[in-house]
């Protein structure tokens, strides 16, 4: 009876335990790097200058071109990238694959979209801004496939701080 026991981890791969690990160590440096707010409270801007929030939205957008990077002419446009591991597997050692659910969020400064709202330091957006503003065209290289999660709607947001900092995060 005693011959027949086997530890749990017995049926587990060492190599894809290791491939798993390697990846864990790869993305978890990135994990904290920013510790970026998690709630916003929106209340109106306190400037006279600004109605309501879509005025001073229609205001920083009145001449802005979408498709001209940020610092266009000066330095390169700075893209922090941030990557929260939901879950992940199964990993394949056949395939060379993997599979995870995370969240992408990617951070830069756009000083275009800068504004003064009072006491107002962030503006959460909507989606639909999102297609209005400036984004990076960011790719996993050598990924072989990745989609964004949607359920009704896409799972992303966009927040705007006053300095004209974009976090964008989508899953």
């Amino acid at each position: 009876m005693a011959s027949g026991w086997r530890p749990a981890a017995a049926g587990v791969r060492p190599r894809a335990l290791l491939a798993y690990y390697m990846v864990l160590i790869v993305l978890t440096p990135r994990l904290a790097a920013h510790n970026f707010p998690r709630t916003t409270t929106v209340t109106p801007p306190q400037s006279n200058d600004h109605r309501n929030i879509s005025d001073l939205l229609d205001d920083l957008l009145r001449g802005y071109d979408n498709s001209v990077r940020p610092n266009l002419g000066g330095p390169p446009a700075v893209v922090e990238v941030d990557i929260m591991v939901r879950s992940m597997g199964p990993i394949s050692e056949v395939d060379m694959t993997y599979s995870m659910d995370c969240y992408f969020r990617q951070s830069w400064v756009d000083r275009r979209l800068a504004f003064q709202g009072g006491n107002k330091e962030t503006l959460a957006l909507s989606i639909t801004m999102l297609e209005r503003i400036w984004k990076p065209d960011t790719y996993f290289y050598n990924g072989k496939q990745s989609y964004l999660h949607t359920i009704t709607t896409p799972n992303k947001f966009v927040r705007l701080y006053q300095d004209g900092r974009v976090l964008y995060s989508s899953r």
